[in-house]
This record gives C-alpha cells, structure tokens and sequence, in this order.
C-alpha cells in the first residue's frame, strides 16, 4: 500500500480527500443520529405524558357518572384517529384501558385482555418503556378526587421507522460525498500531478538542448515559470557542455603536444645523461690517473708541496666522478619505470648493513633490523632508498662508539610508518626545510664527506611512491627519518 501510495501524488491527495471526507461526514452523521433520536425521544415522552393526562381528563366526566358506553366510544375514537392520523406522527396507540378506583377495568381497547395491566400490579407505575413500544399512567380526578386511572400502551414503532429512513439518507449523502472526492481527486490531479507529470518526462532530456515544453507557453502561474526554468536551464547546460567538450579536445591537444614535448625533453635527457656518463667521465679518469702516475714514477722527484697538489687533483677528480655519480641516479629516479610489487625491506637492510661491516670489520656498532618489514613498490627504487638512509646513519654515527642504529615500523592512523633512527651527528631542526633539498649540506665536508645529493634522492622515490617522509634531530643526540609508502597498488 505504501508502495502503491509513493508512486503518485495524485494517488496520495485522492487518498487523503477521500479519508477526510469519509471521516467528517461519518462523525457528522453519527452525531447528528444520534442528537436526533436524543431530541425526538424527549419529544416522545413528552408528548406521551401530554396525551395521557389529555385523556385522562376527557374521560374523567363519563368514569364519574358511570357512563360506560360513552367512555367505551370515546376510548375507540382515540385509538381509530390514532392509527388513521399517522403521518408525521411519532407514535399511535396500541391500547387504551380506564380503571375504576377500585383497579376493575372500566373501559379498555383491548377487552380480549389486559397485558398492558400485567406490569403495574396494582397499576402504582406511572411509566414503562420497551423495545418498540412505550406506556403512561396519568390519575383520572374529578372535583379533587382521585376516582380511576388511565393507562396507555403507545407504538413507537413509526419514530423507529424514521431513524432508518434518516440512516439511509445519512449513507446517501456519504456515498455522495465519496464520489464528489474522487472527483475533485481527478480535477487536482489534472491541475496538479498531469503537468508535473510532463515535466518529469523532459527532466530525462536536460542537457541535450531538446527540451520544449510549449504547452505551458501560455501559463503564468508557477508550473509556467517552472517550464520556462526547466527550458532556460537545458539550453545553458547544453551551450555549457559544448563549451566544455570544445575545451576538453583543446586540452587533449595540448596535452598531447606537451607529452610530445616532454618525450622529446627526456630524450635529450637521456642524451645528456649518457654524455655525462661517457664523455665526462673519461677525462675524469684520465686527470686521476695521470695524477696517480706521477705520483707513483715521479713521487721522489716532486717536493711535498707538488705530491700534496696532486693529491689534491685526484681528490677533486674522484669528488666530480661520485657527484656525477648521485646526479645520473637522481635523474634516473625521477624517470625509471615503476614496477610494483612485495619488497622485504628488512632483507634489503640486512644486506646492507653487511657490507657497512664488512668494510669496516674494526668497527663498533649495534645495528637492530625489525624483521618482516614488507613495502609495497618498486624494490630497485626501494634498495636505493634504504641504501642512502642507511649510509647516512653509517656515515654520522662514525665519531660514536657504539654507533647504534634502528630499522623499524610502527602503526599510526591505520598506517604503518617505518622509521630509521640513529646515535650521531643529528641535526638542527631550524634548518629542517634544506635537509631534502639537492645540494644542501648541514655538514662541512671536513666533518662529513659527501655530495648533498642522497636525501633529495630519497625523497624523489617516496613521492614517486605515493608515501611522505620526514625527519626529527637534535645536534649531537642523534636523528630519526621516518616515510610511508602505500600498502597497495594505486
């Protein structure tokens, strides 16, 4: 029903006319009834009483006398105007007796029998009423002087019949009244859901500049300012989708010339990286080479000073080779094919660390790895990371003794941050904003050797990943680098 009900607002407003209308003109009817039957059974009973001490007093003169025949004519007078006299009436006379003082019948409609008598005993009542039928005793006096009674049985059977001829005239008119909502149901619903109707079969339309609802050119009222809406606003949306579309294929065409460009930019690059990695590279080796050879075939030959400028040339040469290096790792991060997939990133560091020991087996140093640290990513990507942090932690615990460093994780807002933390140089976090940046020292290179090229490394393949990374320091306590990167593919 509720269903059936949501699926149209005529239904709805048809429904609730029809309810109020059942509703109202049902309590009405009932209150009316019963007002009515209220009013005309005190009219009953007062007219009853009425005619009873009316007759009571007609026959009052022929019960003194003894005037039987008179009173017997009288009584059949009464009960033959009664039944002849019925229209509009609201009862008739069922049975009329006159008693004596005494309680013998003097008279009576009905001498077969008495049983309007059986009720009274000693006729000491004044009133009974039954399920169609109501009767009154009134005294019969004459000169102040109680000398009989009057008894009347009364037919309300009439009254009765009119209730239901009221009831039925009550049900006609609801009927009426029925039919008169689903009418007017039909005409609002032609003023009111029909051109809602129209309307919501255009809505479908918007956008495609089609939508002409001219059977509400002529209307002022609200349905015409809402069909002219509904038309204003499907020729913008349309005029808007072409624009939109005509800046859509403008786009796509600059973006596939700028694709093209940046093709043609990285192929330059790659250009550039392989002349750097060739043709720099050879004259790099040259000058350290022919450093080293005069100092191996011409050292006794050269004063100190000479020996120390060469050593010198070497010391640069093998710099720029480490620098040039750092630089072609840099660009190549920032270019190589990403291929995703599970990295066990405490094997990675495990490995690592190995070859830190290896090299410097003399070395104290307490190195924990978390086991089981899994990253989803690029796992040549992920080896250089981890490669450069952790020879950062190498490289600045070198002046402590233990050098101690940490590789863990930990989950915060549903995020597992891994973090590698050490006990060396650390850093001032005032200066927090160049730690990731190329060629940005926090370090002299007489404290600690290196290009500035390792960290802005590592931040390139964080992003490249998706993740974030960030570091906390305090000078000479030490430093803590923590990233993300993502549990899934993107």
């Amino acid at each position: 029903m509720r269903r059936w009900l949501s699926r149209s607002f005529f239904r709805q407003v048809s429904v609730v006319l029809l309810v109020f209308s059942v509703i109202s003109v049902s309590a009405y009817a009932i209150h009316n009834y019963y007002e009515l039957r209220r009013q005309w059974n005190d009219a009953i009973q007062s007219q009853a009483s009425d005619v009873t001490n009316l007759i009571a007093l007609i026959v009052a003169d022929d019960l003194r006398y003894g005037k039987t025949f008179s009173l017997w004519n009288k009584l059949k007078s009464f009960q033959e105007k009664g039944e002849h006299n019925q229209k509009g009436a609201l009862f008739r006379f069922r049975e009329i007796t006159v008693l004596d003082s005494l309680g013998t019948t003097a008279g009576s409609t009905n001498p077969a029998g008495h049983p309007l008598l059986q009720p009274y005993g000693a006729v000491t009542a004044t009133q009974t009423d039954g399920a169609d039928s109501i009767s009154r005793i009134a005294p019969i006096e004459f000169g102040g002087e109680k000398i009989g009674s009057v008894a009347i049985l009364f037919d309300i059977t009439p009254f009765k019949k009119f209730l239901w001829v009221h009831l039925r005239d009550l049900g006609v008119y609801l009927f009426a009244v029925t039919v008169a909502s689903v009418a007017i149901g039909l005409v609002l619903a032609g003023w009111i859901t029909y051109p809602l109707s129209s309307i919501q079969d255009a809505l479908p339309l918007m956008g495609s500049g089609n939508i002409f609802l001219s059977s509400f050119d002529q209307r002022q009222d609200e349905y015409g300012r809402l069909a002219r809406a509904i038309e204003s606003a499907d020729k913008r949306i349309h005029d808007d989708a072409m624009q939109i579309r005509m800046h859509r294929d403008t786009l796509e065409e600059t973006v596939r010339l700028r694709t093209n460009e940046l093709a043609a930019s990285n192929k330059e690059l790659e250009a550039f990286s392989y002349s750097v990695s060739h043709d720099l590279r050879a004259p790099l080796r040259a000058i350290d080479g022919f450093s080293q050879a005069l100092i191996e075939d011409y050292g006794n030959k050269l004063d100190e000073t000479a020996a120390f400028y060469l050593q010198r040339v070497r010391s640069g040469a093998q710099k720029m080779g480490s620098l040039i290096d750092d630089l072609l790792q840099l660009s190549r991060v920032t270019r190589i094919e990403m291929k995703y997939a599970k990295a066990d990133l405490s094997a990675m560091a495990e490995k690592i660390t190995h070859d830190f020991m290896t090299e410097e087996p003399g070395r104290e140093a307490r190195i924990t790895i978390a086991p089981s640290l899994i990253a989803y990513g690029d796992a040549g990507l992920l080896q250089i990371m981890l490669q450069n942090l952790l020879s950062n932690a190498w490289k600045y615990t070198g002046k402590k003794s233990p050098s101690v460093i940490e590789f863990g994780s930990f989950a915060q807002n549903d995020e597992q941050v891994f973090f590698i933390r050490d006990n060396g140089a650390g850093f001032d976090m005032r200066y927090i904003s160049k730690l990731f940046g190329a060629f940005q020292r926090l370090h002299t290179e007489e404290e600690f050797p290196g290009t500035g090229i390792g960290l802005a490394t590592v931040q390139r393949i964080v992003n490249r990943h998706g993740g974030r990374i960030w570091a906390e320091g305090k000078p000479g306590e030490g430093s803590c680098f923590y990233f993300v990167l993502p549990q899934a593919a993107a």
